[in-house]
């Protein structure tokens, strides 16, 4: 039996620095109507959830501000930038960090879920 190679269009990269997380292109369609994301980390499967909030979503007051963080889209990239959480993710899975220095991650965009999942297990 043949089988076809099909690219997987929802797989990227997500590097992990001292004060952000960066995404690849591949993963900037899945932010095209995030105003603000959520951040969600599952200790036991070494995962990294982010889900897309919309903008009346994100205003409606459903959901606490303090957990909502800012998000910039570029044509190359999409940046969460906060050194807290960093600390947050650096603490929960034990992960250092310096200065200068980045981890890149597989991550996918789960179409069930509707978030991108970065899987600390599949180090690039």
């Amino acid at each position: 039996m043949l089988e076809f190679f099909e690219a997987n269009q929802t797989a990227g990269i997500a590097t992990i620095y001292d004060r952000h997380i960066l995404f690849n292109t591949k993963l900037i369609p899945f932010f095209e109507n995030a105003y603000k994301v959520r951040v969600a980390l599952d200790k036991d499967d070494k995962k990294i959830y982010v889900f897309m909030i919309d903008k009346d979503y994100a205003l409606s007051g459903e959901l606490s501000e303090s957990s909502l963080l800012s998000i910039s889209v570029s044509k190359s990239y999409v940046r969460i930038a906060s050194k807290p959480l960093i600390e947050f993710i650096s603490n929960t899975f034990n992960l250092k960090i310096n200065k200068g220095e980045s981890i890149g991650f597989k991550a996918n965009y789960d179409n069930n879920k509707k978030c991108i999942i970065i899987d600390l297990g599949g180090e690039v």
